[in-house]
């Protein structure tokens, strides 16, 4: 999966536009100097001091036309995107001939933002932190997604040092179409670089997993997007891209887990070969957006370099030093003195250091492992979210593999399970163990011929080269719960809900095993989930 951080910087240059235009206005308390700040603090992302520094402004002046441009784009920054169309419509109406083409231009990008999301429903946390919006279906995600949002939040407060002040809007987007008309990426850019999620417009914004053939890790996807909210608020909105999406990265694990995550099997694949090859993604070449790679394998490239760089500094000095960085930076410095300040070396120099750490950090291949793409849902695709995918042959490249493996579904589509899995068998002994059609052929066939043992050792290399597999997990899953192994197998439901949350199967199982085990909270919900499903 793959998401972007801000555009660095973004708005800024319609703040100057703004500041520069020749608008003919009343006398008020609000000079240029006030105004600049105000534009700054909005694009900057800093909307609660925005607002606290507007509002007796506003009262004081209500027809002031500067000030109102900065109350509509300080309400689209707070979310509130029909106020914001009010406010600017308004001011469009008045000008009408002397309005201004920044205006304009900002006024059609607010309605098109209303106009996208108007359907949408919202539920906010209890607390007040969280402003979740959706549509139908992705209610389902929205009890998940907080969960997900608040241990995140405790985390990155402690990492950081700091916690951003104000309400958090989260937007699911049932389809990749809407986070095209609501983003500068067009649907195309997103296909090619596997951009499924946004941090932008002082927001957090994602696609749905039933967007995808076979959902994504959207959980981790989430958190990531999150990282750069704190990050963008915290420094200001000056951290270059391949820091923002380092630290993102580098963090995005951190609501289940404590720092320093591995590479998952085909990021580390890539990057070792890519260090043997000497074919790295530049910080140049990250510039101005990840978005923009010509590629997903370039995309995922580029992630799993930064994601090491900052494993890299967090080794070195912890969260201190990077901490002490963003501040270097958000006041001012440039890259280079900042980075000697903190670490000792500049931007040419981290690069040498860290390439001379990766090529002793003994980063491994994994041999049968096959890069997979993001598959995004096409119009008139089957919206059956238990439905298993078309197979994916043209991951099994040796002729006499595919054969077997072509055999063992058909014969298994018959429910003939034990030719089935003899076929199965014949493209393990040729194929070996990693790769997930095989593999999973015949741990559905197991599963069917009771063989519930065999299953874990059969998954067990799948499981780690391809974590976003969901089947994986749901017979993983199955095995484990036939075989008594109850803590195991809600960790392998859950897996598979933090990727397909709109497959029943996985619910319908944690209800019992949560039972089970005595968590009838959880069970509880898991029971809500499937009631939301029909």
């Amino acid at each position: 999966m793959k998401t972007i951080a801000p555009t660095l910087r973004a708005g800024l240059a319609l703040a100057l536009l703004a500041l520069l235009l020749p608008a003919p206005r009343p006398a008020h308390a609000a000079d240029d100097e006030t105004l600049g700040e105000l534009h700054g603090l909005i694009s900057n992302w800093q909307t609660p001091r925005a607002r606290r520094l507007l509002t007796p402004l506003l009262a004081d002046d209500p027809d002031d036309v500067d000030l109102r441009f900065l109350d509509g784009r300080l309400l689209f920054f707070e979310g509130r995107y029909t106020e914001a169309l009010t406010v600017l419509d308004a001011l469009v109406a008045e000008l009408g001939d002397d309005v201004s083409p920044v205006i304009r231009q900002f006024r059609d990008e607010v309605a098109t933002t209303q106009e996208t999301l108007k359907a949408f429903d919202e539920f906010v946390s209890p607390d007040g932190r969280f402003r979740i919006r959706y549509m139908g279906r992705d209610a389902l995600v929205v009890p998940f997604a907080l969960e997900v949002l608040q241990k995140t939040d405790a985390v990155l407060a402690e990492d950081f040092a700091w916690r951003p002040e104000g309400q958090v809007v989260v937007e699911i987007y049932p389809e990749i179409r809407y986070l095209g008309a609501v983003s500068p990426l067009t649907e195309a850019e997103i296909e090619t670089s596997g951009t499924i999620a946004l941090c932008k417009y002082n927001r957090l914004m994602f696609t749905s997993p039933r967007a995808l053939v076979r959902g994504y890790q959207w959980r981790d996807t989430l958190a990531h997007e999150f990282v750069h909210y704190y990050l963008t608020r915290k420094s200001e909105n000056t951290i270059p891209i391949w820091l923002h999406e380092g630290i993102a990265k580098f963090q995005e694990a951190r609501w289940r887990a404590d720092p320093g995550a591995p590479l998952d099997p085909p990021e580390e694949d890539l990057l070792a070969r890519s260090l043997a090859e000497d074919k790295l993604i530049t910080f140049d070449q990250m510039h101005p957006s990840m978005a923009k790679l010509p590629s997903q394998e370039a995309a995922g490239l580029a992630f799993a370099q930064v994601h090491m760089v900052i494993d890299f500094l967090h080794r070195r000095a912890g969260y201190g030093s990077i901490n002490r960085l963003i501040a270097a930076l958000r006041d001012g410095q440039k890259m280079d003195p900042a980075l000697r300040g903190v670490y000792g070396f500049d931007l040419d120099g981290l690069w040498l250091t860290w390439k001379s750490a990766m090529a002793r950090a003994g980063l491994k291949t994994h041999p049968g492992l096959v890069q997979r793409s993001l598959e995004f849902k096409r119009p008139g695709d089957p919206d059956d979210p238990a439905a298993e995918p078309e197979p994916e042959y043209a991951t099994i490249e040796e002729k006499k593999v595919k054969d077997y493996a072509h055999l063992g579904e058909l014969l298994r589509a018959r429910d003939r399970f034990k030719a089935a899995l003899v076929e199965y068998r014949k493209a393990m002994v040729l194929g070996g163990d990693a790769n997930p059609l095989v593999q999973n052929g015949a741990a559905a066939s197991m599963l069917e011929l009771g063989e519930f043992a065999t299953v874990p050792a059969t998954l067990e290399r799948v499981s780690a080269y391809y974590p976003g597999f969901v089947t994986t997990h749901i017979h993983l899953g199955e095995a484990l719960m036939k075989l008594g192994r109850d803590a195991e197998a809600v960790e392998a439901f859950d897996r598979a809900v933090g990727i397909n949350p709109f497959h029943p199967r996985p619910h319908q199982a944690l209800v019992d095993l949560y039972t089970r085990l005595g968590q009838p909270e959880k069970a509880a919900r898991a029971r809500k989930t499937l009631e939301t499903m029909q």
